[in-house]
């Protein structure tokens, strides 16, 4: 087995999407600075993920939003 099989890195796949995503992205708009443009794509990247975690934290029937909401009321 050489060294350079002894020492093979693993990408994880969440890895390898994220950056194919930018990857493609990058390639579409083409824009001047790929420092500028990575920073921009992935605060973008994160922000969508908070909004999507913050949303599907919410109550997704009815009831539970009366339940939740009444729960915090004294009678």
């Amino acid at each position: 087995m050489s060294s350079q099989q002894k020492h093979r890195i693993q990408v994880p796949d969440g890895l390898r999407d994220v950056l194919l995503e930018f990857s493609i992205a990058y390639l579409l708009e083409q824009p001047g600075d790929v420092i500028d443009y990575a920073v921009t794509f992935f605060t973008k990247l994160q922000e969508d993920r908070k909004t999507t975690m913050i949303t599907s934290a919410e109550p997704t029937s009815p009831d539970e939003s009366i339940m939740s909401n009444d729960e915090g009321k004294s009678s």
